[in-house]
């Protein structure tokens, strides 16, 4: 006796794609508005008819050097990978057909950076300033234990996203891979510049060529807690209108300044020196003197009450 098929099992076994079949598709984007311009390429807000809702694309720019193009395709294949609800996720690649020009989309986040907020000029209350952060290193420890270094840590490149439904939720996101270090690569590294921002970066990421380690987004992250909680104060700002080599060399040679006289005088002492090893342990000159991970960062900065 044999047993009748269930509904519809015909169909789908007459419908099943075999392995090694290829779909092709064609995604349209409308451009809305452009959100901003980086070395290698510009980013757009557009719209997806199809899923009806928004996206970022970032699109490489036209005459951009090969290097710069491989590293543009790195950092989209890098965040095609990520699942981690604090890092910014890549959805979609192609090409444009009148320019032949390379983009990715990624999830398009409302809220604002880091960089926003400490333009506000005002200090970051503690606990809010932990969430930011707790979250932002919970970012760092995954992309690290895959051997990565961001390698561009700043206000910029950290964004708070709010939710239009639910305005308490607040998602921070690691945002722009395109200097990263992939540290179990052995190819040749690039020895001809030094990529990153010179106001953030550790003095061994200073000297082209160089090697880094994922301490050395440990101490970015320090230069950047220090501008957010003091109200985009910097350690270096006196440096902010000559050339960027003189920030290359306060960052190797220069003292950092403590951090608790920025936050005001009715801050409690123990709060006040917590913060300032905190500081100081995150933007040692030497990378071994620093937080050795972002869990030991982490949980150093939670511990501040």
């Amino acid at each position: 006796m044999t047993q009748a098929p269930l509904i519809g099992e015909e169909s789908t076994r007459a419908d099943d794609l075999p392995a090694g079949t290829v779909i092709t598709q064609s995604k349209q984007y409308k451009i809305v508005e452009r959100l901003g311009e980086g070395g290698m390429g510009k980013v757009y807000k557009v719209f997806d008819p199809i899923m009806n809702r928004y996206a970022a694309l970032k699109m490489m720019k036209m005459d951009v050097p090969e290097g710069e193009r491989r590293r543009f395709r790195q950092e989209a294949r890098l965040c095609g990978t990520f699942g981690h609800p604090n890092l910014i996720r890549a959805l979609e690649v192609g090409t444009t057909k009148e320019h032949g020009l390379f983009w990715f989309a990624m999830d398009y986040l409302e809220g604002t950076d880091l960089e926003g907020i400490a333009q506000s000029g005002r200090p970051l209350a503690l606990h809010v300033g932990q969430e930011i952060f707790k979250q932002t290193l919970d970012a760092l420890a995954h992309v690290h234990r895959r051997k990565i270094v961001h390698c561009d840590i700043k206000p910029g490149n950290i964004f708070v996203s709010t939710d239009a439904y639910d305005p308490v939720l607040k998602l921070v996101k690691l945002l722009d891979f395109g200097v990263c270090r992939d540290l179990s690569d052995t190819g040749p590294i690039d020895a001809s510049r030094v990529l990153g921002d010179a106001f953030y970066m550790p003095p061994e990421q200073t000297i082209p060529g160089n090697y880094l380690d994922t301490r050395a987004d440990i101490y970015a992250l320090g230069m950047t807690f220090f501008e957010v909680m003091t109200g985009g104060r910097h350690p270096l700002e006196d440096l902010f209108q000559v050339h960027p080599r003189e920030a290359l060399r306060a960052q190797r040679e220069r003292a950092m300044p403590a951090l608790s006289p920025y936050l005001g005088t009715d801050m409690p002492p123990a709060r006040a020196q917590a913060l300032d090893a905190f500081f100081a342990s995150c933007v040692a000159k030497a990378p071994e003197d620093r937080f050795q991970t972002a869990e030991a960062m982490q949980a150093a900065l939670m511990a501040i009450s």
